[in-house]
């Protein structure tokens, strides 16, 4: 009944014409399928707030095509690219999805799969470490490590995702689709825009409202153009968070060490700055080095504000502790309502609702899953968002414009 169950790791931020590219050539690669979305929440891989909040990028999703929606938890979504990775397909695991289809620069899979299987060797864990102590940032160092091999964004999570099939001995299929017109950071194209792209037009403090609407009007679906139109106003970027980010870097100066990806001295440096009444862009700069990527340092910051540590990521690494749906279809639902029916149902932890969770989790599950509400309480606070309990989503529920 359900052959071809195919997961897609997104982040929507903002949902554009290359992310309804992928779907549809999904669609081209398994006649009969459903589609699973993993998505990052209120707060992105980068270490950013999402532009717009999870809801609105369920609907959108929902309206393009994807049947069941699962949010990543901060602590993955926040998080580098081999615990964003792992956990992304440790949730796509647990909803016994057949493969992972995902964009790719080289979209060469057999070549993804052997660096992949290379870097879990104990060499390659030993030369990247050099690297990484000589200074060099992440991406710089994997790349050194695999003899200068040159990885663009897409390709370099794909690779982990990759690892983490491996790893958690999963037997989900990978695929890769070829990233179309532009890539990661590159402008528009063809009506194709990176979501970088679309949300430094959105962002922009120095243009109208008209103008920027009208610069990303054809590379936006119609309908995730009418949400990004609606939400106009309240888009969310770090900056907004400033100063609750400054407030926990001196409250906790102390315990900074604890904060997850924090390196050694860095928390001296952020509380020297924090008491400087800086600019945000100013503070930024200041703690800025050749050994943090800007992605890394917004991720670090990120998780200052909510007190996300080595321990509790620790905890999440190797287990994820439940599957929170944020919508579905109808086709959707019938596959909810098989897996309902299969034995080891009650282990995979699925939440379609906020109801009975004591009776669901464990007590250290409700806490994990209590610290990702208390994250986007965070963010509603500073995107002006305030739909605290919003329904899971139905797409028979949306009106026949949004379907």
């Amino acid at each position: 009944m359900f052959k071809n169950v195919i997961g897609l790791v997104v982040e929507y931020n903002p949902f554009h014409n290359g992310h309804l590219h992928h779907i549809q050539e999904i669609d081209k690669l398994f006649e009969d399928n459903i589609k699973i979305a993993v998505m990052s929440g209120d707060f992105v891989q980068r270490g950013e707030p999402s532009l717009i909040n999870k809801f609105e990028k369920t609907k959108i999703a929902l309206s393009q095509g994807i049947d069941i929606v699962i949010e990543l938890p901060v602590f993955y979504s926040s998080q580098s690219a081999e615990i964003f990775a792992k956990g992304s397909v440790s949730l796509l695991d647990k909803l016994s999805c057949s493969h992972i289809v995902f964009g790719s620069e080289s979209n060469d899979l057999d070549k993804l799969k052997k660096i992949a299987s290379l870097s879990l060797t104990d060499e390659f864990t030993k030369a990247l470490k050099e690297f990484l102590d000589k200074g060099f940032s992440y991406p710089t160092a994997f790349s050194k490590a695999t003899s200068d091999e040159k990885f663009g964004s897409n390709d370099i999570l794909a690779l982990e995702y990759i690892k983490a099939i491996e790893t958690i001995d999963s037997k989900i299929e990978a695929c890769c689709i070829k990233r179309e017109k532009t890539g990661y950071y590159d402008d528009e194209k063809d009506n194709f825009a990176s979501a970088s792209y679309i949300r430094k037009v959105l962002l922009d403090s120095n243009e109208t409202k008209e103008n920027k609407l009208n610069k990303i009007k054809n590379l936006v679906p119609e309908f995730s153009y009418k949400i990004l139109e609606e939400n106009f106003g309240v888009f969310s970027c770090l900056n907004d968070f400033y100063d609750l980010i400054e407030y926990n870097i001196i409250k906790n100066y102390s315990s900074l060490k604890n904060i997850q990806d924090l390196e050694v001295g860095l928390e001296n440096r952020l509380y020297k700055y924090s008491l400087e009444n800086l600019s945000f862009s100013d503070f930024f700069n200041k703690i800025l080095s050749k050994r943090l990527t800007i992605s890394r340092l917004q991720r670090i910051l990120l998780h200052t504000l909510l007190d996300l540590t080595e321990e509790l990521t620790d905890k999440v690494k190797n287990k994820v502790p439940y599957v929170k749906i944020l919508g579905f279809s109808n086709r959707g639902q019938e596959y909810l309502n098989y897996l309902k029916k299969l034995d080891d149902y009650n282990e995979r932890k699925i939440l379609t609702s906020n109801r009975n969770l004591k009776e669901i989790l464990s007590e250290e599950e409700l806490k994990l899953f209590n610290f990702n509400e208390l994250a986007s309480q965070i963010y509603r606070i500073k995107s002006n968002y305030n739909n605290i309990g919003y329904p899971i989503l139905n797409l028979s529920r949306l009106t026949p414009y949004e379907c």
